[in-house]
């Protein structure tokens, strides 16, 4: 297995592909922070040191826990608009349909590269494929450092530029060691210019509505969160609006009105977060404000799916910020209150 090293003191980095523990001194500390859970983030173009390491602390308060940081380093707006084309061609075929015959044929050059170098693993010789790009070559040495099992655990956050990044490395893990390897590995995507991506991942995409860079995948659709009305591209722009994008995703409609919402759908996702009372309250609040016909029923499975399945997480919850259990409550009570919503309501009473 590649030996990747990691930083450990947060500082900003330097060298293309460089890789360091960020935490946010925000979050570190709180009895919703997990110190043992890790994320990695990939930043996009035009990104100094400064930028990647204030993008990661972001998402460290934004999920509760350090962040991985693969450094993606800027080599001006025409170097990395060139490394973009470049990365968009690399391993593309192999992304598109064709990774089988992409397969086939790495496993036959391996198996030649092997009678002059009987030492040479396949990980290895799959990362000297894509070395020209030290972030890729990074990310995909991390990857393959991991246990499987754990890899597929793995969360990935990528800007921009590193979607490609991403992809590219994830699709050689996937020639390396199979497409299992990666099943079900998950990736949330910001502001993506990246049309293709390896088979068998839990993918998240986000998109503004005007930012430009995301025309470039040529896929967006319905499979996108997407938020209108905001001009931006910066990736602390897009962290910004988590709870509408999150709310988004589970609703169909356009020009602020809602056609249909998955309200127990939106629950659940609600439930996966677990303990982590900002992220979670940030969602109710922006039901409330923006979804209020939706934000009781919301609640009412919220609470009624954490009370029969989380109920200690929720009182973790409850002891970190009473004033999302108030919320919550609130949300119960808005409209006409069914007898279902006054019992959950009374349970959250009893957190207080």
């Amino acid at each position: 297995m590649p030996n990747v090293h990691i930083g450990q003191g947060g500082q900003d980095p330097r060298r293309d592909g460089e890789i360091n523990l960020f935490v946010s001194p925000e979050a570190e500390g709180r009895s919703w922070y997990d110190g043992g859970k890790r994320v990695i983030f990939v930043n996009g173009m035009a990104n100094s040191g400064s930028d990647h390491a204030t993008s990661a602390r972001a998402l460290s308060l934004l999920q509760g826990c350090p962040v991985i940081g693969v450094f993606n380093r800027s080599d001006g707006f025409w170097g990395d608009i060139g490394q973009c084309l470049t990365d968009k061609a690399v391993l593309s075929s192999a992304q598109s349909g064709s990774f089988q015959m992409w397969k086939l044929a790495l496993d036959a050059a391996y198996l030649v590269a092997r009678q002059t170098r009987p030492g040479l693993t396949k990980i290895d010789f799959v990362g000297s494929l894509i070395a020209d790009n030290p972030a890729t070559h990074s990310l995909y040495n991390l990857l393959t450092s991991m246990p499987e099992n754990r890899m597929r655990a793995t969360r990935i956050f990528c800007h921009s530029q590193g979607n490609l990044v991403t992809s590219n490395a994830l699709t050689a893990v996937a020639l390396a060691l199979g497409e299992d390897a990666i099943s079900g590995l998950h990736v949330n995507s910001f502001g993506s210019p990246c049309r293709y991506w390896p088979s068998g991942l839990r993918h998240e995409q986000r998109a503004f509505t005007f930012d430009p860079v995301t025309w470039l995948d040529l896929n967006a659709g319905l499979e996108f969160d997407k938020v209108g009305f905001v001009a931006g591209h910066g990736f602390l722009l897009y962290l910004e609006h988590d709870a509408e994008f999150t709310v988004n995703r589970f609703r169909f409609g356009g020009w602020g009105m809602t056609a249909n919402m998955n309200e127990e759908g939106l629950a659940d996702y609600c439930v996966q977060i677990g303990n982590n009372p900002p992220r979670i309250k940030g969602i109710f609040e922006r039901l409330m404000d923006a979804h209020w016909s939706d934000s009781d029923d919301v609640a009412h499975y919220y609470v009624e799916k954490m009370r029969r399945r989380h109920d200690a997480v929720m009182r973790q919850l409850a002891s970190a910020d009473a004033s999302l259990i108030r919320l919550l409550i609130r949300a119960l009570d808005e409209g006409y209150t069914t007898d279902g919503e006054y019992a959950e309501m009374a349970y959250l009473n009893g957190l207080l």
